[in-house]
């Protein structure tokens, strides 16, 4: 199964990429990522030409995916600049940490992708709140299952309620939703099954907005409340010989270098 896992230079991000360009469509995507014998859960970015343009990490696993996940770093958090608007996106119970929702504010996000997990009422509360604290479309995916999209017992169990689920039973009632930076709902939110919610970004909207109101902007008070990000990899181990740069000999010091083999020479003539 590890062997199964994501490689973010593996044919499964290919074909990802070849999806995207073939239906012409910007493709953001959850995956389990492997990078060497750490998994990441790692949100995907595909332009409509097919190309790779990226990847974020989830920085903070929520309760016990601790135990499996890894944790991003600052460095995959980005935030994409495309013909359509900036994209970028947090995973499930990250979009609760408002220091992170703030980083994606300041690098301009637009249309803010949200997948998620969560299909409760409060969830459809947080998204709202993005929302209009971020000014920008929010478009969360969540996801549609009954007990039957998983495997049977005793390889998975439903803590607590396995002996009450049929093969039928709901599991996780979906909820998709988009919402506007006014705090509108354009679409959904869907807990009818699987679906395809989709609606028209005016993003015009975001401007009127901002107006009223830009966390980053106008509203914010540096002075007395600022974030520092520190977006450079965190890694365990670094070698000091990586970061030294082989010495270069000065114009000086090889006009000396020449000039001595000139005495050099000329003494060698007399002798």
């Amino acid at each position: 199964m590890f062997l199964w896992l994501l490689l973010i230079a593996g044919p499964e991000v290919d074909r990802l990429a070849a999806m995207a360009g073939k239906h012409k469509v910007y493709l953001v995507m959850g995956v389990i990522e492997r990078d060497g014998y750490t998994l990441y859960c790692t949100v995907l970015f595909f332009d409509s030409q097919g190309r790779f343009l990226g990847k974020h990490r989830k920085i903070m696993p929520t309760a016990l995916e601790r135990i499996i996940w890894g944790f991003g770093d600052g460095s995959t958090i980005p935030v994409f600049e495309t013909p359509i608007g900036k994209i970028g996106a947090a995973i499930c119970w990250e979009n609760r940490m408002p220091l992170l929702r703030t980083a994606m504010y300041a690098k301009g996000i637009e249309i803010y992708c949200a997948p998620t997990a969560d299909s409760r009422d409060v969830w459809q509360a947080s998204m709202t709140h993005i929302a209009l604290e971020g000014g920008c479309f929010v478009l969360s995916a969540n996801q549609f299952c009954r007990r039957k999209d998983y495997p049977s017992p005793p390889d998975y169990l439903f803590s607590g309620t396995e002996d009450e689920l049929t093969p039928d039973s709901v599991v996780c009632a979906g909820g998709s939703v988009i919402i506007s930076p006014s705090g509108a709902i354009l679409a959904g939110p869907n807990y009818n099954g699987e679906a395809l919610v989709s609606a028209d970004l005016d993003l015009g909207e975001i401007a009127r907005a901002k107006f009223d109101f830009d966390v980053v902007g106008h509203y914010s008070r540096p002075e007395v409340l600022s974030l520092i990000v520190r977006d450079h990899p965190a890694k365990p181990v670094s070698f000091t010989s990586a970061s030294k740069k082989p010495k270069t000999l000065t114009n000086s010091v090889w006009s000396h270098f020449a000039l001595t083999n000139s005495q050099m020479n000329k003494s060698s003539k007399a002798i």
